[in-house]
Parts: structure tokens; sequence; C-alpha cells
């Protein structure tokens, strides 16, 4: 018995399947048997000095190759990144690097088993080249092997079988090499029948040697084609398969490997500040938009904010249904088991956020008071793309957590007194001159039922970035016209007799488009600013639709 476990020095490993291309976003996790084949292989010229593979390695590959190995995995998640990579001259090429990221503690172990029994010169190479490999994959998953004979316990299993272990399992192609045996018998099949030179008699002394015919010379090419021997072809490259013409390497296999479900979309084993408290609760996710292609108008513009929150929030609905008629999380409808409404808005809020891209939003911040339950959790990390007519955006989980967590890097989780609004407030109920129906009385209503302090101050924008108090809102919405109104702050009381509300928000979606019944029941778009008498915690989305990021808010800068 062979066992080997690898620890990922970067925390990640980078793979492209054969056969795929590398801005596919495919991972080949677990690494392949032909991988780990050619890896030891090319340790031993790099690392030992070969020039030829000695006796013992011949027969130490062939072993392997015989003999599919079963695969330990540790817990994993997705992820990438996209940079753009210089062809010639002035040219680039947008390039994704997806990548496994397996973690950097001491129990992120990829553990490889092979049922063999090497003889102990096999035995001392295969440590040998374990000790010695480097990386495995793309050149930035370097690791570190050791030879072992026992694995961390919380591994699971991935072997070679025609049908699924159990239920919960996926079924993914691993490139495998053949036997030395079944090489030979498939080359045979391929050569031995056309192969050889024909027989031709025996030539007089003195004479000249006969030509060769065509189908002589098409058999030695035929021969030349197919390598001599297992350990030939898998000390081909991939030039020289790609030159020859072959779409998959001869002598190899695809075998059927089985995975746990969720092999790729578990909580990763990152040490984080805070961990024991996300093991007992987690209210928080934030998810990564990005696209494969160098159009920027696959991510999604502030103006379509609300579309694409619909289509993420039906695809993460679907996800969350798990078919045993339990039906979707009720943190993502707002509904129980009954159809019946939660109260509170305590259901998870979607809310798109510019984190580097400026002008589109390339990131989703999903918050829930009512904490995300197991079933939204797989279904963040399950749904890996939305479409949007014919574009597709890539979606990546990066992390869940408490809210306080991402304070840092989001700005809708901060503290503080003043918020101003990312996307537009449109009243959830007709509007009135005074009272509850009134703008101030519908925010004020909005925060009261969010468990939030009411606001000190309630402004409007005004085109040109001034704020004007709403209670002077009322005569120029109803005018649809520049009438007189008077700044809010530092010039308080100043009138503007021709000024107009922010004609900015115009353009923004203010209306479902998956659920048209629902529309809002007046169709105003208006830019906000809230003022607390003490610091208020986000998220803060008020109004029609913010369950979809409309009325989202951040702190003023």
């Amino acid at each position: 018995m062979l066992r080997l476990a690898i620890r990922f020095l970067s925390g990640s490993y980078h793979a492209t399947p054969w056969g795929r291309h590398v801005n596919e976003g495919d991972i080949e996790w677990p690494p392949s048997p032909w991988r780990l084949c050619r890896a030891f292989l090319a340790t031993g010229f790099a690392r030992l000095g070969w020039t030829a593979v000695p006796p013992e390695g011949q027969t130490l590959i062939k072993r392997l190759a015989a003999s599919p190995p079963v695969y330990h995995l540790p817990p994993a998640s997705t992820g990438h990144t996209r940079h753009y990579m210089p062809l010639y001259k002035n040219v680039t090429a947008k390039v994704l690097d997806a990548f496994a990221f397996v973690g950097r503690g001491e129990e992120a172990v990829l553990g490889i088993t092979w049922d063999v029994d090497p003889t102990a010169a096999e035995r001392a190479l295969f440590e040998a080249l374990a000790d010695r490999l480097s990386y495995l994959g793309r050149a930035e998953s370097w690791v570190a092997a050791t030879v072992t004979e026992v694995l961390p316990e919380h591994l699971s299993p991935c072997r070679a079988s025609e049908c699924a272990p159990g239920p919960g399992y996926e079924r993914i192609a691993l490139l495998a090499p053949l036997s030395a045996a079944e090489y030979a018998a498939f080359r045979r099949e391929r050569v031995g029948g056309r192969g050889g030179a024909e027989q031709v008699e025996p030539a007089r002394r003195g004479a000249k040697a006969p030509k060769k015919s065509a189908a002589s010379k098409e058999a030695a090419k035929l021969e030349a084609l197919y390598p001599a021997d297992l350990l030939t072809a898998l000390l081909k490259t991939s030039g020289d398969l790609q030159r020859e013409g072959w779409s998959q390497p001869p002598g190899s296999r695809w075998l059927s490997y089985w995975r746990e479900g969720d092999a790729l979309a578990r909580t990763s084993t990152r040490p984080v500040r805070g961990a024991h408290r996300r093991a007992q609760r987690q209210d928080t996710a934030l998810l990564a938009l990005s696209s494969d292609t160098a159009r920027r108008d696959v991510l999604p513009r502030p103006a379509d904010a609300l579309l694409c929150m619909e289509v993420l929030h039906a695809a993460l609905v679907r996800k969350s249904d798990r078919g045993d008629g339990s039906g979707p999380s009720p943190c993502l409808t707002g509904k129980d088991a009954h159809r019946a409404p939660l109260k509170g808005h305590r259901h998870a809020w979607l809310l798109p956020a510019s984190l580097g891209s400026e002008g589109h939003f390339d990131h989703v911040l999903v918050h829930a008071a009512m904490e995300l339950d197991e079933r939204t959790r797989e279904a963040l990390s399950g749904v890996r793309k939305i479409f949007r007519k014919d574009i597709c955006t890539l979606v990546t989980l990066v992390e869940t957590g408490l809210r306080e967590d991402f304070e840092q890097a989001v700005p809708y989780v901060r503290a503080a007194k003043v918020w101003t609004s990312v996307l537009p407030f449109v009243p959830p109920r007709h509007l009135k001159r005074q009272g509850a129906n009134s703008l101030e009385g519908q925010v004020q209503a909005e925060l009261a039922s969010r468990g939030l302090p009411l606001a000190e101050r309630i402004e409007v924008e005004l085109d040109g970035g001034d704020y004007s108090e709403a209670s002077d809102f009322w005569d120029v919405w109803q005018r649809r016209q520049p009438g007189e109104l008077r700044l809010a702050g530092p010039e308080a009381g100043a009138p503007l007799p021709e000024a107009r509300l922010a004609t900015r928000w115009r353009h923004f979606r203010n209306a479902r488009v998956l659920n048209p019944d629902q529309r809002p029941p007046v169709a105003a778009s208006l830019g906000l600013r809230l003022t607390f008498a003490e610091p208020v915690r986000g998220p803060i989305a008020l109004g029609y639709a913010s369950h979809f990021g409309l009325g989202a808010m951040a702190p003023s800068p």
C-alpha cells in the first residue's frame, strides 16, 4: 500500500481538466491519475537527475498505472482570479485562473492511496519522488508531499466506480493511464495488423535495394505515431500530442470517479478571526460577479441592478429547494412552510456593491437578520452562473460569516450617522402630502419595521448634488417640474427657485420584471440622505423591492 499526503502551500490548487480551456473555469479536482504519473516522471528528470527512467522507476509507474488510486478529499471551495496576459506588442488576452481553495491548516490535506505492493527499491524511489514534488497542476500549485501511514479522519473518499456509492454523490471523469498490458494490446490492435515492412525477396549481391512502397511508408508512420510502450506515452509532451493530432493522449482512458456533491462547495479550512462564532451563527455572505469575456457590460450596471438581483434571487431559490417536499428556504423566500409571509423583514437582502469596478456592480452582499440556514448556504455556494437574456455572469461565493466580518471590505455593514442612497428609494405606498403616507412618514415606517431607530432628518437629493428637506418635497413632486425648494445642511434655508429633484435616478429600473404583478404603487425614484442621532449599523435598504437592492444606502463620505 502506498499512501501520499499532499499539502498546498498557497492554500489553492490550480489545474485545468484535459480537453477544457482555462477560461471555462473548470477545475480538475481531485488531480487525475494521468497527471500524478506524469508529475512523478517530471520530478525524477528535474530533481533526481534522470537522463532515462531507471528500472525501479519503470516498474513503479507501471504499478501505479495499473491501480486507480483512491482519493481522500479535504473540504474545499472554488475561487478565481482575472488578469490580462500579454501576448505580443500591445495585445493582451483576458485569462481566468480558476482554483480550488483547500486552506493551509494542518487538516487541509489531500490524501491519495494506491493499493499496490511495491518492492523496497520502488518504495524508496516513491518516497524520494514525493519528497521532491514541488508543484502539482499549474505552476501556482505549490505542494509539499509526504508518504504516510495515517490520514486525517475528516477527509471524504472519492473512488473509481461504474455506479454511485450512494445518494448525494456526483460523477466526475478523470483521465487515467492504461495498464502496461492493456496499452500493449491497444497498440497491437492499432499497429500490428498493418505495421511492419513488406516482405521482399533477398536482393542479389550488388543489386540496388528495392524502394519502399507507399504502404510500407504509411506503416512506418503509423508505428511512429503510437508510442512504443506506456512509459513513452506518458513522457509525450502536450505540444507533441497537439502536433500529432491527438484529442486524447494515447495510452489513456476516462474513469468515472464519485465525489460528494458539495466537495467544492464547503466552508474553507482557512483559519479566520472569529471562526468559532461563525460555526455557531452566520448571517451574511459575499458573492463575487465576474465574466469570462472582455465585455464589461456582462457585469450589471447600477441602472439594471434590480433585474440582476431578481435573476440571482430566483436562481438561489431554485437551488435551495432540495426536492424533498419542504420547498425552498424561508430565508430566501420570506415565507414559511405554509407560504405565509414572515414578519419583520428578517429574510435575506441581496444588495449589489461596487468594490472594484467603477460604473458596474461586481459583488453582492447577502444579509439575513434571521441567519443563513443550511439550505441557503448550499444555494449560495451552488449557484455558479446567472443569465440575463444572452449575457452570462459568473457567480462565486467569497465568504460567509457575521456582518461585522465584512465591515472593512463592504460599506453597507458599517456604522454611521449619515447614510445616502446607492440605489433609488421607491415609495412602497401612494404618496400623500401629510401623515403616515407622506415621504417622511413612509421612510420612518420603513426604518421602524426593520428595527432601526427613527431618522432625525430626512432629505431628498436635487440635481447638482444638493439636498432639500423632505418636507418641501410634495409641491415639486405634484407639479413634476422645477419649483422653489430650500437647501438643507450648512446653507439651510437658502431658497432655490428653480430646484429640481435629482434626475439621475430616472434611468434606474424601479419595477420588478420577473414578477410584473408586483408593480410599485408610484413611479418615483428618489435619492435620500438620512441623519440619525447616533451611529447606526447597516445594512439599510428601504422601500419597494428593498430585498432586491432598491433603496440600498451606504455611509455618507
